[in-house]
């Protein structure tokens, strides 16, 4: 495996090089998106991932001989936050996240045909002690279990462990192409995932965070949190994969018991 770092990304030439003699490549380059979206941060959510993607394409499309398969991040913020879709469902959202995974998934699709393109449009992925898990599991942690508004939206996620199995499974599977929905097979919404999270550590003082609240925080960036969208991984399941993490409470049992006092 080849990491690229930022050096790599200095020149055409630099990316080239870095590159030559790969079989594949896996493009998960952006900058996070769970903070305030201000009209800079916006730029830089856009220029991370279709800058990057775009440069990324140039080099490859130069590349001989070829890699065979182009792995490229998306996000199932792509599609509408209301109703369920996999990825045979043509639909995409109106909000800002869906059009910049839009553009995102675009410049991919530039890539020379012949190279075998997969777009893996994530969910959230949590991991037992760091990234999006650990700041939603702070609150339990310490008792209390935090429902955020109506608990009703989807939380779409998937376990880090079945992320990078399902990439590696992507890489070997030749018939794996265009959008792939990485995203656990269980339709969770975010009070049955307070509920889990609550009966795991013992939270007993429950309390719902107003929308409001979170909009007076984040701005456009909390419809992230008060709505989500339902995306099935069903070109996954149709060609074998098996998560080892379908249901919230199988990622559950691998974290600690108890809460802190």
């Amino acid at each position: 495996a080849v990491p690229l770092g930022r050096s790599a990304f200095r020149s055409q030439e630099s990316l080239a090089a870095a590159l030559a003699g790969c079989g594949a490549v896996v493009n998960l380059a952006g900058a996070p998106i769970d903070r305030r979206w201000s009209d800079a941060y916006k730029k830089q959510l856009y220029d991370s991932r279709i800058g990057t993607t775009r440069k990324l394409v140039a080099a490859i499309n130069e590349m001989n001989p070829a890699p065979k398969v182009f792995v490229s991040a998306s996000a199932v913020g792509y599609y509408p936050d209301q109703g369920c879709y996999d990825e045979y469902t043509a639909v995409k959202g109106t909000s800002f996240l869906s059009d910049l995974c839009e553009s995102w998934e675009r410049e991919a699709s530039r890539v020379v045909p012949g190279i075998r393109l997969a777009v893996a449009r994530f969910g959230v992925v949590l991991a037992p002690d760091e990234g999006a898990f650990a700041k939603m599991a702070f609150p339990f942690r310490k008792g209390i279990a935090v429902r955020i508004a109506s608990g009703a939206q989807i939380f779409a996620w998937i376990d880090i462990g079945d992320l990078v199995r399902a990439l590696t499974f992507i890489l070997s599977s030749d018939m794996l192409a265009g959008a792939i929905n990485l995203t656990a097979p269980e339709r969770l919404t975010n009070a049955a995932f307070a509920r889990a999270a609550a009966r795991h550590y013992a939270a007993r003082l429950h309390v719902a965070v107003p929308g409001w609240a979170l909009r007076l925080l984040y701005g456009e960036a909390s419809g992230m949190l008060v709505s989500g969208p339902c995306a099935i991984p069903r070109k996954l399941l149709d060609a074998g994969f098996v998560f080892n993490a379908p249901e919230i409470a199988a990622f559950m049992s691998k974290l600690g018991k108890t809460a802190e006092k």
